[in-house]
Parts: C-alpha cells; sequence; structure tokens
C-alpha cells in the first residue's frame, strides 16, 4: 500500500514539474524582452549607501507597490554610470561629482550615508595626516571620494598635489592592494573599511556627511524617464519602497540580523566583518540641494574640469515631484 502512494505521489510531481516546465517553455523570448524592457533596471554597489535598495527587495516591498526591480551590481560608480548612460539601467548609484560630468540626460537625488574611511596599511608608519605626503593613496579620480582627499590634505596642511592618487575604481581590488601594501592608503566606504580594518590596516580618519557637510552620493535617474509617465510612477514607487526600508531599518522592531544576512549572503562578505559592522541611521532619498551642487561644481572648476551651468541647473529637477 505504501508503495502504491508513493507512486502515486511521485506521478503527481512529475505531472506538476512537467506542467511548470511547460509553461515556462510557453513564454516567447519576444514576451520575455517586454517583460524586461518594463522592468526598472537600477545598478548598485555593494556598499552600505545600497543597502536599503537590498533590503526593500528582500523584503518584497517592491513588489507589494508592483513593481519589477532588477538589480545590477558593479564594484566600481564608473561602471555604474557607463549602465546609465548606455541606458542598461535606469536609477543607479553614483555622486553629484561624477554626474556633473555626464551628458544632461541624468538628474539625480542624494540619498543614503556617503560614509568614508581614510585606511594606512599596517606596515607603513602613517600615524597622521601629515606623513601622507608622497604617498599612494588609492581613491576615485573627480569623484566625492576624491574630494574628501583634497579636504583631508588641507587640514593637514599639506598641498593637494603631495599625494600620488592612483586610480582604482573596484572597491574590492582597492581594499586588496591595501592589504597586500601595493598602495600606501586607500579611502574605502563600508563596509570594505571596516574589512581593512579588521585585517590589520589602520583607520586614520571617517567622515559621514552630515547636516553640517555636503552631500555627494545619490541616485542618478535618466531625465528621459522622468518624461515617461508609467516610467515615472515607477521611480516615486521604487523611491517610495527605499525610504519605507530605510524607515524599517532604523527602526527598534527591526531584526539586524536580517540585515546581516544580506550582507553575508549578497554582499558575500565574511561573516566576522558582517557581524562587527557598526550601523548608523540610514537616511531615506531626498532632493539634490543647490549648495551641495554649488560646492561640486566649485571643486570640479578648481581641477579645471568646470560643467556647463545648464548641467548644474538639470540636477536640480525633483524626481519625486508629480
Amino acid at each position: 500500500m505504501k508503495h502504491r502512494a508513493f507512486l502515486l505521489f511521485t506521478f503527481c510531481f512529475l505531472l506538476a514539474f512537467a506542467a511548470c516546465q511547460k509553461q515556462v517553455e510557453t513564454i516567447s523570448p519576444e514576451e520575455l524582452a517586454r517583460r524586461d524592457s518594463l522592468a526598472l533596471h537600477v545598478a548598485v554597489m555593494p556598499v552600505l549607501d545600497c543597502l536599503p535598495i537590498y533590503y526593500a527587495q528582500q523584503c518584497g516591498m517592491f513588489e507589494s507597490e508592483g513593481l519589477d526591480v532588477r538589480l545590477h551590481e558593479y564594484l566600481s560608480q564608473m561602471d555604474c554610470d557607463t549602465a546609465l548612460q548606455f541606458s542598461h539601467a535606469q536609477v543607479a548609484y553614483t555622486d553629484i561629482m561624477r554626474l556633473l560630468q555626464m551628458s544632461d540626460n541624468t538628474s539625480a537625488i542624494v540619498t543614503l550615508q556617503g560614509k568614508m574611511s581614510l585606511l594606512t596599511a599596517r606596515t607603513k608608519r602613517i600615524r597622521q595626516l601629515k606623513h601622507l605626503g608622497e604617498r599612494l593613496v588609492a581613491l576615485d579620480r573627480l569623484s566625492a571620494t576624491d574630494y574628501w582627499s583634497d579636504q583631508l590634505m588641507e587640514e593637514a596642511g599639506l598641498d593637494i598635489n603631495d599625494i600620488y592618487r592612483p586610480q582604482i575604481n573596484d572597491i574590492q581590488l582597492r581594499t586588496t592592494m591595501l592589504t597586500e601594501q601595493l598602495v600606501d592608503a586607500a579611502l574605502l566606504p563600508e563596509p570594505y573599511a571596516t574589512q581593512a580594518e579588521m585585517q590589520g590596516n589602520r583607520r586614520l580618519r571617517s567622515r559621514l556627511e552630515g547636516d553640517s557637510l555636503p552631500h555627494f552620493t545619490c541616485l542618478a535617474i535618466q531625465r528621459p524617464v522622468l518624461a515617461d509617465t508609467m516610467r515615472h510612477r515607477q521611480i516615486k514607487q521604487f523611491l517610495a519602497a527605499v525610504a519605507k526600508a530605510a524607515r524599517q531599518m532604523n527602526s527598534a522592531e527591526c531584526q539586524e540580523d536580517s540585515i546581516r544576512n544580506i550582507l553575508k549572503i549578497q554582499y558575500a562578505l565574511p561573516g566576522s566583518v558582517a557581524d562587527s559592522l557598526k550601523f548608523t541611521r540610514f537616511p531615506a532619498p531626498r532632493e539634490a540641494k543647490a549648495k551641495d551642487i554649488d560646492e561640486a561644481v566649485r571643486w570640479l572648476t578648481k581641477r579645471e574640469r568646470a560643467p556647463k551651468k545648464q548641467r548644474r541647473d538639470s540636477l536640480l529637477c525633483n524626481p519625486m515631484e508629480p
């Protein structure tokens, strides 16, 4: 009797499996392409700034808004920028400095934490900022990271040209190069700053964008997307879901384990590092402020990369408005 029941169960299972397979096979390439074109594609990086986006996806917040959101993960802001400019993504994680150097078909909202730390290689005798003179400091050139490096040099009384700035866009590679002592220092976002510190490197200084400091890290949005009624609605729903995720992550009811599991699984971060991270408040997305854009313009002008005025004005569009 048990044998016949097992055979019956197996037969029903195979029928159900075959039906599912048949359903998948009936979806034509054209239909798959149509669904892909209707989805909202978002270029992200495995940094804490993007964690609310990952959290919103894991918790089904995008689905509850009726959105099909596809996350495309990159290890450098340059790759995120490229995805945005070539329409592989409608939204991308970047910063205002980089946006000002792009074509004027992108808008921005400032978001998330923007925390950056300066770490020095464990074998280098660099215990103060003034010791960085003529040292190799790995970073992203002409970006918010580069801006903070200038601020640190000025604080140390050094000329901004007193350090060498090898451009290491890949954040994981930058962390490895610091740990392997191929560079003297590196500017790193979280969670890589914590990972490098746990590997014996020295955290010399941390910088967190606050109310009294400029906000540069942002989500960039294609301006043509905002001109399309359906796409604009998607953007507003996406931002609403990210804001909801940030509020939930900040609440006392949120289980930190659920956040740390994203770091371990989706960020592929070692468990010891994920468990050691200290979370600060996750702010919700907001529109870019003129004073922040003007500061970015001032700095780029100083670096002889002054953007056109219309490019500056194009970033003041608020994608959260109707």
